[in-house]
Order: structure tokens, then sequence, then C-alpha cells
């Protein structure tokens, strides 16, 4: 093992220490702070030939970015090319192969992409992840955690607590997601009812099965400080049923596997929090300019080695700008999410989600384009609210599908009693199988 990844937990501490413990700042102090980082980023980024080229493209050099603003000059980053990127750095520098950290992302827009990252790197957005569960109230040095693990190894390799753990500090209890299924789920919960965490951390499909079968089998269900959705983002159905099963403590992440976490909704919020001296958070509008609602565009300032500047992660937002600095109120999905129609022309699939989301009695969601005149409607009740009929609640469906395509589809509607992960264990809300 090389000396770096030896050092990891060192760099984390560091980082951990150093970082700003609010995310309510001065606006002027955070923004002067984000301006230095976005220019030591692009002088970093220039000595790198994959950036040089696209500084070369631009027409600009470091010398003319000193705020987010500043960063429209600069074209932006597309999963294919960053894809391309980090597979020429992986085979034309063996070297490296021990000391970085590959991660990958699940694929579920397309092509699955593998993500180098320092130890340096991983270290700080390790931390920023601590430091975000801190800043909504968690104590992670004396909380305890139940999580689940996303790999299917063994949880506890050693079959006991650490050291540390045994003196009641940073406790916590890793299991595989393997038994959140079925009757497992009942398991799981009588397991957490009696670990008593103060910090739930399962991607968002489990906590709603967890929820969901504690419901329906009149089971106790522990409620903890706070609950952390994972993966997948949390819409408004979700929102709902979680809110009501687990109580108010739920702090809404937003993050990607190419750079962590940059965003946290904290409970009695209506926005989420940028953290803004890791990350720039710009919105694109259709003309790639800068607007309050439109395209996600994201810049890692943290990452030095690999950098990750101006990336199109394709997912929408509403957000607005006060005091120099934005906030992100609603996160909507990714608008590579199309509907394909016959003629060739494509639509989004938000419109689709939005029925979804105005709709009561619903656990989970989610609309299946089998072919173009075929659509496949898959719907969980919500097992605490069961004001409106399962006809009622198709009759919407139809209707409102057919204002949007008239008679277009045939459409069918399944009711399951959960809605069951795809193969990389996340939830979709739409799933295109048009080729």
């Amino acid at each position: 093992m090389s000396i770096q990844k030896k050092l990891k937990n060192f760099y984390t501490f560091y980082y951990l220490m150093r970082m700003p413990k609010s995310f309510d700042r001065s606006p002027a102090v955070m923004k002067e702070e984000q301006n230095r980082n976005i220019h030591k980023l692009m002088k970093r980024a220039y000595e790198i030939p994959f950036y040089r080229k696209r500084f070369e493209a631009s027409g600009t050099t470091p010398d003319e970015y000193h705020c987010s603003e500043d960063l429209t000059k600069f074209p932006l980053l597309t999963k294919p090319e960053l894809r391309l990127w980090m597979q020429e750095e992986w085979e034309n520098h063996p070297e490296i192969h021990d000391s970085v950290n590959v991660l990958s992302t699940s694929g579920s827009s397309g092509t699955p992409l593998k993500v180098l990252y320092s130890q340096r790197e991983q270290a700080f957005s390790d931390a920023n992840w601590i430091r975000g569960l801190s800043v909504g109230g968690y104590k992670p040095l004396r909380g305890k955690m139940y999580s689940f693990q996303t790999s299917h190894k063994d949880p506890n390799p050693k079959g006991r607590d650490s050291i540390i753990q045994s003196l009641g500090f940073m406790r916590r209890k890793v299991v595989s997601e393997d038994y959140c299924v079925g009757d497992g789920v009942g398991d799981t919960i009588r397991d957490i009812n009696e670990y008593k965490p103060d910090m739930l951390c399962f991607r968002r499909n489990c906590l709603v099965r967890i929820v969901a079968y504690a419901e329906q089998h009149d089971m106790p269900l522990w409620k903890p400080k706070y609950y952390v959705p994972v993966s997948e983002m949390v819409d408004d159905v979700t929102r709902n049923l979680l809110t009501k099963g687990l109580g108010p403590g739920l702090i809404d992440e937003y993050g990607i596997t190419e750079m962590g976490s940059s965003m946290y909704k904290y409970p009695g919020n209506d926005y989420f929090n940028v953290c803004h001296d890791m990350a720039v958070v710009n919105i694109y509008d259709d003309q790639n300019q800068l607007a309050d609602n439109g395209r996600i565009i994201i810049t890692a300032l943290y990452k030095k080695d690999y950098p990750l500047i101006n990336y199109d992660v394709l997912d929408l937002a509403t957000s607005y700008v006060k005091d120099g600095l934005r906030y992100v109120t609603k996160i909507e999905g990714r608008m590579n999410d199309l509907v394909k129609h016959e003629d060739g022309v494509e639509s989004s699939a938000l419109m689709l989600m939005r029925i979804a989301n105005h709709t009561v009695g619903l656990a989970q969601f989610r609309f299946v384009e089998e072919s173009y005149h075929d659509m496949l409607i898959q719907l969980v009740r919500d097992p605490m609210n069961t004001s409106k009929s399962k006809e009622e609640i198709e009759q919407h469906f139809i209707h409102e599908v057919q204002k949007l395509y008239g008679d277009e589809f045939d459409i069918r509607i399944e009711w399951l009693d959960v809605l069951p992960p795809d193969k990389t264990g996340k939830q979709r809300c739409f799933v295109c199988n048009v080729k």
C-alpha cells in the first residue's frame, strides 16, 4: 500500500479541522474565499495538458478567472470528455495505480464513468461529508450512525468494534444492502430499533422500503435525530413519505461521484446551502448563460490533481443569488431523462415526474417507456395516506399523461408492494427502453 493511502485518514482529519464549521458566515468572506480558490484552481489547471488545451480553445488564461461569474468564459466539460480523459490518465500513467482511488458512477444515464481521485482529494471529499452532517446538527465524534455499505463485501471483517468505537467515539454500524429486501426489511427495522442511532444514512429507496414495511406490518420504527438519503435525489413524494415515517430530521444532500457532496438542505430550510469553499454551482440556461433556472454546472475547487471544471451534470435546478452567493431551492433531475417519439423528437421526462409529485397517496413511482406507443407506470401506495383510492390515482395519471401526449401511448399501470431498485442498487423515476 502506498504512503499516500496510509496517510489518507490523517489528511481527512487535517482538512476537517481547517474547514469552516458553518455555512452561515459573512457572505462577503465566503465570496472572497471562493474567488481566491477559483484563481488558484485555474492556475493549477493551466499546468495540466488536458485543461491547457481548453484554455487555448477559449482564448483565455488563468489571469482572467477570479470569480464564479468568470467561469462562463471556460468551455463546458461533458461526461464523455471526462470519461476519455480519465481513461487516458489511467492507461498512460501506470505508476499511479497504487496511489489513486478509482470511483465509478452507476451508469444509470449511460455508460459508467470511472473517476480518479488522489488520496488528498478523497480525504477532502470525506472531510466535507463529515462537515456537512455536523453543520446539520449531527455529532460525528459522540454520535451513533447506522448505514448501508454500497459494496457486497463483509461490512465488518473483524467482527468487532474498533478500539475508538469501543470507547464510545465515532460509533457506526454498517450493514449490507442485501438485508434490506423482503422480510429482511423487518430484521433491519428491529436492528435499527435496538441500536437506536442518531443518524440513518441509507440509499433513498432503502429508506422508503423501511418506512413502508414498518407501516404495513404495524411495526414500531425508531426515529433518529437525523437521516440522510444518499445516491438518489429525493422527490416530493419521497420527502413526504420519509417525513411521516422518520420525523423532521431529513438532511437532503446533493452529491455526484465525480466530486462528492456539494450542497446540503437542512431541516427547517427551504434552500440548499452550497459548500462555497469547495465548490462553484452555476446555473446555465439553454444559451449557456448564467440564469436562476436551468442546468447545474459544477466546479470542484479542491480537486487540483484531477480537476473538475465547468462540469455539465445534466441535472436541473431552481436557484437565486443573494449577496453574491447562489442558493438552490429545488433540484429536479436529469435533463437527459428523455421521452423518445416515433418522429425522432425527444422531450423531457420532467413533466411526467411532476404528475407524481403532485399526487397524494403515493410512496414510490416509476415511468417506463417500453416502446414508442407503450408506457408502463409502476406505483406503490403510501400506506399512511389512503385518502384517494387506487382507481382515482390511476385515472389521474392517465388523464395527465394524455394531456401531455394525447393518444400517443397505451398506458398500463402496475401496482407493486415495493419498487425494486435496478442492478446498480439505485432507483430511477423514468426509464426509456426505446433503442
